[in-house]
């Protein structure tokens, strides 16, 4: 699955909405710190189904 540059720009927006680290933005989702940083930074646009599941998961507790 890609991440797309929106999903990316989300998860930024929502990391810096609640001031929180890129390693606590990880242990929330479930993602290892490594992956979660690469996403962030671009650099890794294609994660297997869970990992892309437990971002989307993370990001939409926020529209709840």
């Amino acid at each position: 699955m890609f991440i797309s540059n929106e999903m990316m720009l989300s998860l930024r927006l929502k990391r810096g909405k609640l001031n929180i680290t890129k390693k606590e933005s990880a242990r929330q989702t479930g993602v290892s710190p490594k992956t979660f940083q690469e996403v962030l930074d671009g650099n890794k646009t294609e994660v297997q189904k869970r990992t892309f599941d437990k971002l989307n998961s993370w990001l939409q507790e926020e529209k709840k």
